[in-house]
């Protein structure tokens, strides 16, 4: 993770015509610089990027400025918690980016305006801008900014040219599922990985296009790919959060998904298995990682099973066995005489 100071020069293999060129995960924080020295660091931030910002005080609050932004494949994200001060963005003058970008308020309240039109964001609430124009923002709370070059985003999109600065409702579903993908792959390991930036790429751009307003082929191709594939990774990290909840169930998830329990089924069958099975399947490998991980060394069997969300010590012992072919007393026998080969 970089910060501020010592920005890399462009990174190689990026989207021609999309800026800025990030390293995969960028940090500002300045809170902990005197405040009058706030928005300069904004400004040397992003003018390294290509972009100039200017800013002032509204006087209004103190001024907070903490931000990470992530680089995927033709897609740059950044999350950012911002008070205090106006922000006005334009573009070098020899930049030749056709980017727009979705401003989500994540917590908090956003006034965006441009070409002469202005919109004041609430929690939950989102609009499309162009980066190619001059942008003045007042942010205060929690905003998430996805940018997406143009000619990529504006086929998948119903009247692309008027989708700038109009309002998408608190509570889209499609809007609501893209905030939370962002939230889980911030706290993930995708940035880790490029292959698994390519796969998630394209999701960011289906359901950023169906909360928008996407066209009718567009919205088909989402449904089966970026739609259902960012709610079932959405409910497998729930799953993995909630291992040890005996009473985790597909109605519990369900609910806290606003879906319905057989579109949860339809999600795993798609994938040539069950809620049950992937369910059990997880449990099982938590187990056999604690068993044989000599930390837990002196953990009980029975503690584990509980653990890992298994009610019955025999039904764990049994399906265990099934799973690995030998019982947990076993494997742990079996690590325990490795250790000491």
């Amino acid at each position: 993770m970089s910060d501020s100071t010592g920005l890399s020069s462009p990174t190689p293999g990026a989207l021609p015509g999309s800026r800025p060129f990030v390293p995969e995960r960028l940090r500002l924080t300045a809170n902990d610089a005197p405040e009058h020295e706030r928005l300069e660091r904004h400004r040397q931030f992003f003018q390294q990027l290509g972009v100039r910002y200017g800013g002032s005080a509204t006087g209004v609050d103190p001024i907070g400025i903490d931000l990470t932004m992530h680089r995927f494949p033709g897609l740059v994200f950044s999350s950012s918690r911002l008070h205090g001060a106006r922000y006005r963005r334009t573009r070098e003058s020899n930049d030749p980016t056709e980017d727009v970008g979705l401003m989500i308020s994540r917590e908090g309240r956003f006034l965006v305006s441009q070409r002469g039109r202005e919109i004041v964001l609430d929690s939950g609430e989102a609009t499309l801008v162009s980066l190619t124009e001059a942008l003045d923002s007042v942010p205060c709370g929690d905003m998430l900014i996805l940018r997406f070059p143009k000619p990529q985003l504006a086929p998948r999109l119903v009247g692309a040219e008027d989708c700038a600065l109009r309002r998408i409702p608190a509570g889209t579903p499609a809007l609501n599922l893209l905030t939370d993908y962002a939230e889980l792959v911030e706290r993930g390991d995708a940035c880790a990985s490029e292959e698994l930036q390519h796969v998630i790429t394209p999701h960011f751009y289906d359901l950023a296009a169906v909360a928008i307003g996407a066209t009718r082929d567009a919205t088909e191709l989402a449904k089966g790919s970026g739609l259902r594939a960012a709610r079932l990774y959405a409910i497998k990290k729930d799953i993995a959060r909630n291992l040890d909840d005996r009473d985790l169930s597909v109605a519990a998830l369900a609910a806290r998904h606003a879906c319905t329990p057989r579109c949860i089924q339809r999600l795993f069958e798609q994938e040539g298995t069950s809620f049950t099975d992937y369910l059990l399947t997880q449990r099982l490998a938590r187990a056999y990682c604690l068993l044989t991980d000599p930390r837990h060394a002196d953990l009980k069997i029975t503690a584990i099973a509980f653990d890992v969300g298994f009610g019955d010590t025999s039904y764990f012992n049994r399906t265990f066995r099934r799973h690995y072919g030998d019982t947990p007393s076993g494997v742990r026998a079996l690590v325990r005489r490795s250790g000491h080969a």
